[in-house]
């Protein structure tokens, strides 16, 4: 009996994908907790962490540093809060894009203006944060 022999084809490969450079976020929140939570959220949403600081002095040296895309900053920060902190990590980087936090969803109204008088590009209370939020973050 002769042997048969069966041919084999490739499968095809998938185009190559050009991928835009992810976004890169610099969170900045005093709650260790939050912090862990919205960087499982931002990279389940395709965006990449590059920092996380506790306060505004923190975030000022890793602003210089890592020049991200974008920050996530928390109002209620220790000391120099998430306000002051908005106009203090835009002036040492213009192109920052920040949005402004709150665990206080009830003064959304207060925060969104303060937001966009610092130059914030929004103000969002924690718990309205989600997949599909932060997805329409990336550039």
């Amino acid at each position: 009996m002769v042997p048969t022999v069966q041919s084999y084809t490739r499968p095809a490969q998938p185009a190559p994908r050009h991928t835009l450079p992810m976004t890169r976020v610099l969170i900045v929140d005093d709650q260790l907790a939050f912090r862990r939570q919205l960087r499982q959220l931002l990279t389940l949403g395709g965006l990449e962490v590059v920092g996380e600081a506790e306060d505004i002095p923190a975030a000022e040296r890793m602003v210089q540093t890592i020049q991200p895309d974008l920050a996530v900053v928390d109002i209620m920060l220790p000391g120099i809060n998430g306000l002051e902190g908005t106009r203090r990590l835009m002036s040492l980087f213009p192109n920052l894009r920040v949005f402004l936090v709150s665990a206080y969803a009830d003064q959304a109204h207060v925060y969104t203006a303060s937001a966009c008088e610092v130059g914030a590009e929004a103000f969002l209370a924690k718990d309205e944060i989600d997949l599909k939020t932060v997805q329409a973050w990336k550039e």
